[in-house]
């Protein structure tokens, strides 16, 4: 693995079009879900965390309240650039917690290859008697194993460069820039 600097990152998003962004979908998602007095949000840790705070705030400026967070733990690259496999961790709380009645919205940093926003979805159908969705901020073509989109999506990049900030990481790294940027190697 080579060592990545600060130099070696360029900002594709600032915080600004993030925070633009982000605006945008909670809006989008409080005027789809307007009929509900509660939505389920069900970030993955540990990449969702930054981009789900953020969501949350938004989504409760437009309708106080009505959000309730209930995160899972999945671990997919770990310490390493390739996939581990999926595994998922908090089924037992989310199962235990989850608003049956209420729509879910499973919030991811990327998508990548689809694998663990797939999986948290087919586990969370399997327990809830409303509709599943998935909110990403990165919606990342390059690397798609399968059919399946997100059903939401602040940004969509076509390549399959590593990307980091926002949650993003490389090795552990880099999670908490306040912007999203791709390795230049």
């Amino acid at each position: 693995m080579k060592d990545i600097q600060i130099s070696d990152i360029k900002v594709l998003w600032d915080r600004d079009e993030i925070d633009t962004e982000v605006k945008k979908l909670a809006k989008k998602i409080n005027d789809e879900f307007k009929d509900y007095d509660s939505v389920n949000l069900i970030p993955i840790l540990t990449g969702g965390l930054v981009f789900a705070s953020k969501l949350l705030i938004e989504l409760d400026s437009l309708k106080p309240g009505s959000s309730r967070m209930f995160p899972l733990i999945a671990k997919t690259y770990g310490n390493s650039l390739e996939s581990q496999g999926t595994k998922i961790y908090g089924y037992d709380f989310l199962s235990d917690s989850l608003e049956r009645n209420s729509p879910s919205i499973i919030i991811d940093d990327l998508m990548d290859t689809g694998e663990t926003l797939l999986k948290v979805r087919e586990s969370v159908l399997a327990i809830s008697n409303e509709n599943v969705y998935t909110a990403v901020l990165v919606d990342k073509l390059g690397n798609r194993n399968n059919i399946f989109h997100p059903d939401f999506t602040c940004f969509v990049l076509d390549d399959d460069k590593w990307i980091v900030g926002y949650g993003m990481d490389y090795v552990g790294k880099f999670r908490g820039l306040d912007y999203v940027g791709s390795i230049i190697t």
